[in-house]
């Protein structure tokens, strides 16, 4: 097959004049046009670095408009839900997430049903099953226990990568069980410093984390730290970690959290909906951290649409006065994107001997890559030859 596009992305830049040889999924050539190129660009897939597919239902329906009470509000939401509702809200996501051109995952997942709609459309991943032990009915050991057995249905579902327990939040999670999961040495992600109330919290004992643990009578200690700190002294900042948002952090945060390998999924627009802080993307790729672009929950993010993340992620930076270049917010939705998953993948990139599902993507006249940040959708986007 001779793929004979206007334009390429590779490394983020769009290359013109060249076109593709592919065999059996194997680019075996790039190399100058030998005819007239078509009106589209290549791109490898993209990866969603951060998502919670179980969410799709709630898009449009929580009013509130900051963190808290965010939170507060699809805590209640979740508890009315049927089981055939979480399921068919994965199954419409992971169809959504495939139709705008992503092919790799990063799934947050409370519930079973994340790796039957993953298996359904063909993306692969990792799926991290959430561990949340705070103000539960059961024991500590018996919330494991039926973690471990949604874990086990993902497993079993057809899905082709990894199922992990994993930490939601240090202030979800009580400390046995994050020191466990920090010391077993495996795969997790885990949502840190969304807001300035992790630190707030672990710190000083204060804010409305510290509020509500107060209000239903759970007996918590302050680490006199804050919560990246505090993370690393569980064992969670380590390489293999992914950390999820980390708006509120400092420049000694960062340097902790690049020396320890952490990686990281930005996640743009759930931050601006909940008036969380602008995170330090600059600061945190010039200090060498992989970092990928997460579309997050549909409640908070909005519709699936990469294209819309990145845009966002480029008036954020551009707002906090440190930008980031569209080149490099391209990469953190592909190759960058990959190498934020804990999980091996081959080369996320356009070269010879690749197998990288590439992606077509119409927008007429865009040259740069700016350009087609700024005016494609995912309904530009084609599959090569899925």
């Amino acid at each position: 097959m001779i793929l004979r596009p206007y334009g390429i992305l590779i490394a983020g830049q769009v290359e013109l004049g060249v076109e593709l040889v592919v065999e059996a999924g194997r680019i075996e050539e790039i190399r100058p046009h030998t005819g007239v190129p078509e009106d589209y660009v290549i791109s490898p897939a993209f990866v969603n670095a951060h998502s919670h597919l179980e969410y799709r239902g709630m898009l449009g329906k929580l009013a509130s408009s900051d963190y808290w009470s965010w939170i507060r509000e699809i805590t209640r939401l979740k508890q009315a839900e049927t089981p055939e509702e979480v399921r068919a809200s994965c199954h419409l996501a992971a169809k959504e997430n495939r139709a705008s051109g992503v092919a790799l995952i990063g799934e947050h997942s409370d519930r079973p049903f994340a790796g039957e709609a993953l298996s359904v459309v063909g993306i692969g991943g990792i799926i991290f099953q959430e561990v949340i032990t705070f103000f539960e009915r059961e024991t500590r050991l018996e919330k494991i226990r039926q973690v471990e057995a949604k874990a086990e249905v993902n497993r079993s579902s057809g899905f082709d990568g990894p199922v992990t327990l994993s930490p939601h939040a240090y202030q979800t999670v009580d400390q046995v069980t994050l020191e466990e999961q920090g010391s077993a040495g495996l795969p997790l992600s885990i949502h840190v410093a969304e807001t300035a109330m992790e630190s707030q919290f672990t710190k000083l004992g204060e804010g409305e984390i510290a509020d509500f643990y107060r209000s239903v009578g759970v007996p918590f200690e302050t680490t006199g730290k804050d919560i990246v700190e505090t993370l690393a002294d569980l064992k969670l900042a380590r390489r293999g970690a992914q950390w999820v948002h980390c708006c509120a952090v400092s420049e000694s945060d960062i340097a902790l959290m690049a020396a320890s390998c952490v990686t990281v999924a930005h996640c743009p627009r759930s931050n601006v909906r909940l008036k969380c802080p602008a995170s330090p993307v600059r600061e945190m790729l010039d200090a060498g951290i992989a970092m990928g672009l997460g579309l997050d929950s549909p409640a908070s993010s909005g519709p699936i649409d990469m294209f819309d993340e990145m845009r966002s992620a480029l008036d954020v930076s551009i707002g906090r006065g440190r930008p980031i270049t569209a080149e490099e917010v391209w990469r953190m939705a592909t190759d960058w994107g990959a190498s934020s998953l804990p999980i091996p993948t081959q080369p996320w990139e356009i070269a010879f001997g690749s197998s990288t599902p590439l992606i077509k993507i119409r927008v007429r006249g865009a040259l740069q890559t700016l350009d087609i940040v700024e005016q494609a959708s995912a309904s530009c986007v084609e599959w090569v030859n899925r």
